[in-house]
């Protein structure tokens, strides 16, 4: 935000307007859809690609405003699927970890039925995770 010396319009040709801009690129990440299940969907696509394969059990600790803010919402290209369990697994099933928070574009039919099934399965856990940020995610 301007301060009050400051209320010109800026125009982005001036060095502040273009130093402004320079900070934007170096920390804005795309992403799709909701950010929350989202970076959820990426910590699952992170735990699979460092393990190497497709684990056993599939545990996520979150922040109660992580819980909160994908309870309700649908995960991007999933089919309509919702909530933490179904973001993670969706990541774990068909995520790509090097796109990250677009790290879901590229999920297949296939992946979104290897998810339910593993969901139905009890694959995964979710538990809330006290005492820390608001924005925290755990998967292991």
């Amino acid at each position: 935000m301007l301060c009050e010396s400051e209320e010109k319009t800026l125009h982005k040709s001036d060095e502040k307007y273009q130093a402004y801009v320079k900070i934007l690129e170096e920390e804005l990440v795309p992403a799709m859809g909701c950010t929350e299940p989202i970076a959820i969907a990426y910590a699952g696509a992170v735990a699979r690609k460092t393990l190497g394969n497709l684990p056993e059990q599939l545990d996520i600790k979150v922040s109660g405003n992580i819980i909160k803010n994908v309870k309700g919402v649908k995960v991007p290209n999933s089919g309509g699927m919702k909530g933490v369990e179904a973001a993670a697994v969706l990541g774990i099933t068909g995520g790509d970890p090097s796109q990250a928070l677009e790290v879901l574009e590229h999920v297949t039919d296939r992946e979104i039925d290897e998810a339910e099934k593993l969901l139905k399965a009890g694959f995964c856990d979710c538990v809330l995770k006290d005492d820390v940020a608001n924005l925290y995610i755990e998967a292991y």
